[in-house]
């Protein structure tokens, strides 16, 4: 008769437990990350203590507050597809362990690259660090979709390897407007287009939404009929 090693690990299949874990600590990360925006903008001291040296003093942490929302959106979006990817993730291995930890490094390095851009805005070298640093996060969202979407790595399940939201053409949208911004200030570097560049995101996010429903509707057009109870 065949003997059969009797472990724990064969018994107890913790490969959803440790998948969990991955997501909360990538969570985890994310949150302080998002946090560290803020801490970053000092409270104004005020060396005369009126309304008018109050509201001058708020009038200088403007470009602050623009590199604030603008870093806070960016990370809240990578959050929010890391979420949508990872809910198909079955297994797991060491490769997707340090890919989930090199992008989530870029994530770390946000808070930083944003509060120089937000102290120097008009600043050439300032804001392209920062867009490089967004352009490495869309790129690992992107090396990180695609290989989810690998049917050879077997990480997610079979019938999620179609599924839009592994599509590479959202997280493409932020990568190649942030890039667009690096060309624009090395080329026109006295004009102040490139840091307005951000706001073709949105009209790009829209556009991607038709293809988006598009590509939802031939995914479920291909799953089988729910059987009827």
């Amino acid at each position: 008769m065949q003997h059969v090693p009797d472990t724990a690990l064969d018994h107890h299949d913790r490969t959803e437990f440790q998948i969990e874990r991955m997501i909360l600590f990538s969570d985890a990360v994310f949150a302080i990350a998002i946090t560290l925006l803020i801490i970053e903008i000092k409270v104004p001291e005020l060396h005369e203590k009126s309304n008018h040296a109050a509201f001058t003093a708020l009038l200088w942490l403007i470009p602050k507050f623009v590199g604030f929302f603008i870093g806070f959106f960016v990370i809240a979006t990578y959050w929010a597809a890391h979420h949508r990817i990872f809910r198909f993730v079955q297994r797991y291995d060491d490769g997707l362990i340090w890919l989930n930890v090199f992008f989530l490094l870029s994530i770390v390095l946000m808070p930083f690259t944003s509060a120089y851009y937000g102290e120097y805005p008009m600043l050439r070298v300032p804001f392209v660090l920062y867009c490089a640093s967004v352009i490495g996060t869309g790129l690992l969202q992107m090396l990180m979709q695609r290989t989810l979407a690998n049917p050879k790595r077997n990480y997610v399940y079979p019938e999620a390897l179609s599924h839009p939201d592994l599509d590479l053409g959202r997280p493409l949208i932020p990568t190649a407007v942030f890039a667009l911004g690096i060309v624009l200030t090395l080329l026109l570097p006295h004009s102040f287009i490139s840091r307005t560049v951000f706001i073709l995101i949105f009209p790009f996010m829209m556009l991607y939404g038709k293809r988006y429903k598009r590509l939802k509707s031939e995914y479920d057009a291909r799953q089988p009929a729910a059987v009827a109870h």
